[in-house]
């Protein structure tokens, strides 16, 4: 199997990682960490938080089957389950159902397919593309065409998962498809990955273009990887606005136990 995974350095990375997480040494819980950025002329909100300590689920339906849509929801859903709300953001594109437009796994169980569709219209097929993978103690950012090419591989990996697009930096590289000239800005989130492994889920809380957001994740929180979820719908919690504008399909959400202090 180990002979099978060292094909490429992604997949190098990936076998590494699942064997070494049994030795893992992880902080204290709890200790995701929200901060504020200005960059330019843009402030941004941030929370960092580390897969091998810290809690990070994906969340689309409450217990009747309907989406939970928003933050308010989210949180009375956790707090029922004994979790508080560090931290939450959208969790990529969907459709007009509140249905995620590509693959969605929640707790180990796939709830919509990878989309391998391209040239088509819309952010989303804005190539390459990719998944956001939680397993149980590590992250992963992935194209959509190496997850399809070890589709058995990851979905063994993941618990949770959210496909999305463009990716905004692989392996240290902008997209090289973003004008840095560009005047098209929106507001936008991501999620990315810096080297050791740690997630930052960002939000540009005014408009920015995405060569200049992907500037900001890899030049000042050091991403190497990360992957655009959506655009002017997006909100973060906790922020002043995070519970105005329109629903949501799902949500990615840093929580710990009702008791944890």
């Amino acid at each position: 199997m180990l002979h099978f995974l060292l094909r490429s350095p992604l997949l190098r990375r990936l076998a590494l990682a699942i064997l070494a997480a049994p030795l893992l040494c992880p902080a204290l819980a709890g200790a995701a960490d929200i901060r504020q950025y200005q960059y330019h002329q843009v402030f941004i909100s941030t929370c960092r938080a580390d897969p091998r300590s810290d809690t990070i689920r994906m969340y689309w339906k409450d217990a009747n089957g309907a989406p939970l849509g928003n933050f308010l929801r989210l949180d009375a859903h956790l707090r029922s389950q004994g979790l508080d709300m560090v931290c939450a953001t959208n969790a990529g594109i969907y459709d007009k159902q509140l249905q995620p437009l590509g693959l969605y796994v929640e707790a180990g169980t796939q709830l919509r397919r990878l989309n391998t569709r391209k040239n088509a219209y819309g952010n989303f097929y804005l190539q390459p593309n990719g998944v956001f993978v939680l397993s149980e103690h590590q992250a992963y950012i992935v194209e959509t065409s190496d997850y399809e090419a070890e589709l058995g591989l990851w979905n063994s990996v993941a618990r949770y998962a959210t496909q999305s697009g463009p990716l905004l930096i692989v392996d240290g590289k902008i997209n090289p498809r973003f004008d840095p000239d560009s005047a098209n800005t929106v507001v936008r989130n991501a999620a990315c990955l810096d080297a050791a492994g740690v997630v930052t889920l960002a939000i540009a809380r005014n408009p920015i273009s995405f060569h200049d957001f992907a500037s900001f994740l890899r030049d000042e929180l050091k991403c190497s990887d990360a992957l655009y979820l959506d655009g002017s719908i997006s909100r973060m919690y906790p922020t002043l606005e995070a519970n105005m504008g329109p629903a949501f399909g799902a949500m990615i959400a840093v929580v710990k136990p009702h008791s944890a202090k």
